[in-house]
């Protein structure tokens, strides 16, 4: 057997060329290598032999273009300083060694910060160092590697793809129903047909049957050959040796003067196999769990209209020109202008780098970036979707499962497979040679490890997806499989376990116009509920209806707001906060203006509705109470919980991340539920953060989840709903072992026809797919 190329598999024409006793078949490949091995990225070729593509010849300039302005800025995602962020779509992505190599991308070049790749979408989103690397030397470093990005239109490219499909179903489909026809003297065992036209029937089947094998069935030859020429097996390797099998017997018996063989069969066979293949892919768009997900995450934002009124709306109803206001601690949205005099931007969600940066009037705010201290007014430079928004989430932590059990299984299984059908062709030589083909060929076919492969994506994605219908948005399917595992609850109390009462009431001295209107705006430009709170007391009561420019906004995580207004310190939070020392367990915000307490803002607040049900309904996990106010609720919270759980006070952000870590030392499993903005270090400490929600555009990246605020009392079956994908993935593998089963003993006992398991066999992964969606839709917990 010929040797192929070291880096791509490729058979070597002529000489090859060697380096450190390897032999590829040209200049490309053996660069590629030579990179690869200088960056200490030879691991590359441990996950698969002969992992890589040979890179295409590239002509100088080719990418030039890319440093066009009006095209960059169609292709650049995002760009802050030096900083710039890019999604580029790389077709040649096709296995695991792949994805180790583009996410290593910053050993090969050091201007590249980070690389995250999406196999299914072959996409990857990589962030570098613009002063150091363009965007169009960026693009040649990959072309060079193999992974030449494609910058034309993907729609035009997957019709192209669709309709060549279609042409190979419809070759198979004429070649079938064709040779059927000239079968049918056969079929009714006619014997006054002159055998010569039988004979010459016979020739013409093998005729059409040509372009059936070379070109509707070369998919599967191609992938197969491929796995093989990497040592590894995959699906297609028995369907082609099924293919194979069946043709190459029916040749022989056609020109040995045996009669037809089984050409009606082969091109049957090719055929069901093209229309199984469809109907699996419209099947899976239609039933993906990813195309609607995003449907249900609630995303708006604060639009201001020409008459200074303020509405909330989605933001797939931004337009080009509106002013949307963005708050303290809220993220941008989408790409804008910035109206306000200066802003303060944290990027951290898209760049994951903690640097603060300062924007000037007029200046670019990207989608993505959170607004630190006042609230700002922007105008929308490009309208969005909550996708791109939603994207850049997923992107910013992703905890992605790149190997599954199942994966594993369905390889062993193939492999199984195999030795079954060497066996079968043995037994049935004694028991009738004749029909080994037939057997082997059914065996190979009928086989399926799809099952195996699916259960798994498809059960946690429409989990994920019912969840979110039911107000619960997780980051990532994976975020599912660990809800699994949970052992600890941790409850924030403030904004969580209890609501803050709409009514608020003043103690102290009585504010001015123009003081009112100040803290108005400070607790405008926050997200904590006793600043919601406030905001609606002074609309209400006070008769406090417009903001007004505050100098300077800061918000102290736990403790309070500053702000400088008209030359004045005014500070809003707690009695430690602004200098007080007082006993009152009684919730308050206190007020300061110029170094004198003016007096306090007293707050009510009452427990959610149904949460003693939820409490009882929790009893399999161990509960806990974190609290940064003091002990006025105590007694509430002992009345709530058993007395085994514990309750804390007076944590601060700080302290209840620590509180988590503990838990995880103790080896517990544990499940945050808090406020986005004040426990967002404690929701990144858990293994799952869930972070509570009152409004729709308090947007909380640095959680794993977000639940809406009046859906925490479905917490109990919401976690059902988790764990009820252990029973589904139970029954599709269940209905793995059964199908295969009956499949290969019919096979075995020659009672199943190759055409019949071509058509089985993609009707039992679609069964899987339906029953991962509508076992999941229809009899996941209710209650």
């Amino acid at each position: 057997m010929e040797k192929g190329c070291y880096h791509c598999g490729d058979q070597i024409v002529g000489r090859p060329l060697v380096f450190n006793e390897k032999e590829f078949c040209c200049t490309g490949c053996k660069m590629v290598y030579t990179i690869l091995v200088d960056n200490h990225l030879d691991s590359f070729y441990k996950f698969e032999a002969v992992p890589g593509t040979k890179p295409d010849k590239l002509s100088e300039g080719k990418y030039d273009f890319l440093e066009l302005p009006d095209i960059r800025e169609k292709i650049i995602l995002f760009e802050e300083g030096n900083y710039s962020k890019v999604l580029l779509y790389l077709p040649a992505i096709h296995c695991s060694s792949c994805i180790y190599l583009l996410e290593n991308l910053s050993k090969i070049e050091p201007a590249v910060s980070q690389c995250l790749v999406n196999f299914t979408a072959r996409e990857a989103a990589i962030t570098f160092d613009a002063s150091q690397l363009k965007l169009s030397e960026l693009a040649t470093l990959l072309h060079r590697i193999g992974y030449a990005p494609n910058f034309g239109n993907r729609k035009k490219t997957q019709k192209l793809i669709d309709k060549q499909f279609l042409i190979k179903l419809g070759v198979a489909g004429f070649a079938f129903g064709s040779i059927m026809l000239w079968s049918f003297p056969e079929y009714l065992g006619i014997d006054e047909v002159n055998p010569e036209f039988r004979k010459f029937m016979s020739y013409l089947s093998f005729g059409v049957s040509i372009p059936v094998l070379f070109y509707s069935a070369n998919e599967f030859i191609i992938s197969a050959w491929k796995a093989l020429r990497a040592k590894a097996i995959n699906l297609d390797v028995p369907i082609t040796i099924g293919i194979f099998a069946l043709y190459f017997q029916s040749a022989y018996a056609i020109f040995s003067g045996q009669g037809a063989g089984y050409m009606d069969s082969f091109a049957g066979f090719i055929f069901f196999l093209l229309i199984g293949k469809w109907f699996q892919s419209k099947t899976y768009q239609s039933l993906s769990f990813e195309r609607d997900y995003t449907s249900y995450f609630p995303i708006a934002v604060t639009k201001i209209n020409a008459d200074s009124c303020q509405e909330t709306i989605a933001i797939e109803k931004l337009q080009k020109g509106d002013t949307i206001l963005i708050r303290n601690e809220e993220i941008v949205p989408c790409d804008a202008i910035l109206l306000t005099d200066e802003a303060t931007m944290d990027y951290s969600f898209v760049t994951g780098e903690s640097e603060l940066l300062t924007k000037k009037q007029g200046e670019q705010i990207f989608a993505g970036g959170k607004i630190l201290g006042k609230s700002v007014r922007l105008e929308v430079k490009e309208a969005t979707n909550r996708s791109h928004l939603t994207s850049l989430w997923n992107n910013s932590s992703v905890k992605e499962t790149t190997k599954l059990f199942s994966d594993t299984l369905s390889k062993w299984f193939l492999v199984a497979v195999l030795i079954i059908s060497a066996i079968a062709a043995i037994a049935w030589w004694f028991i009738d040679a004749g029909r080994i083909v037939e057997v082997v060929v059914a065996i190979l076919i009928v086989a399926c490890p799809c099952a195996l492969a699916l259960s798994a994506p498809f059960t946690y994605g429409n989990n994920m997806r019912l969840l979110g219908r039911k107000g619960l948005y997780l980051k990532h399917v994976t975020v599912v499989k660990d809800l699994e595992s949970i052992t600890d609850i941790v409850f924030d109390k403030t904004g969580t376990l209890t609501e803050v009462s709409n009514v608020v009431h003043y103690e102290g001295v009585e504010l001015s116009p123009a003081q009112k209107a100040a803290i108005f705006s400070m607790a405008h430009s926050s997200g904590h509920p006793y600043a919601m709170a406030l905001k609606k007391e002074l609309y209400d009561s006070m008769n406090v209806e417009m903001t007004v420019e505050l100098d300077q906004f800061e918000e102290v995580k736990g403790k309070g707001m500053k702000a400088v207004y008209q030359g004045k310190d005014y500070e809003l939070g707690s009695a430690a906060f602004v200098g007080v020392d007082i006993e009152d367990n009684r919730s308050s915000v206190y007020v300061r203006i110029a170094g004198i307490v003016m007096g306090r803002f007293i707050f009510s607040s009452h427990l959610r509705k149904g949460l003693e049900p939820m409490i009882s309904q929790l009893s399999r996990y161990r509960l806990h109470v974190l609290s940064g106010d003091s002990e006025k609720d105590k007694f509430m919270l002992e009345e709530l919980f058993p007395g085994n759980v514990s309750i804390r006070f007076h944590q601060t952000p700080q302290s209840k991340r620590d509180y988590i870590l503990e838990l995880k030392n103790k080896g517990a499993k544990v499940l945050m539920i808090g406020d986005g903005l004040n426990d967002s270090g404690a929701l990144k400490e858990a293994h799952v953060g869930i972070s509570i929600t009152e409004d729709v555009f308090q947007f909380t990246p640095s959680s794993d989840a977000i639940l809406e605020a009046n859906k925490l009392n479905q917490l109990p079956v919401l976690l059902k709903i988790a764990a009820f994908s252990k029973t589904i993935l139970r029954v599709c593998f269940g209905f793995s072992l059964l199908y295969n089963t009956a499949g290969l003993s019919f096979a075995l006992s020659g009672q199943l026809e190759p055409i019949v398991a071509a058509i089985i066999m993609p009707l039992s992964s679609i069964t899987i797919v339906a029953v991962a969606t509508f076992g999941i839709m229809w009899f996941a917990p209710k209650k």
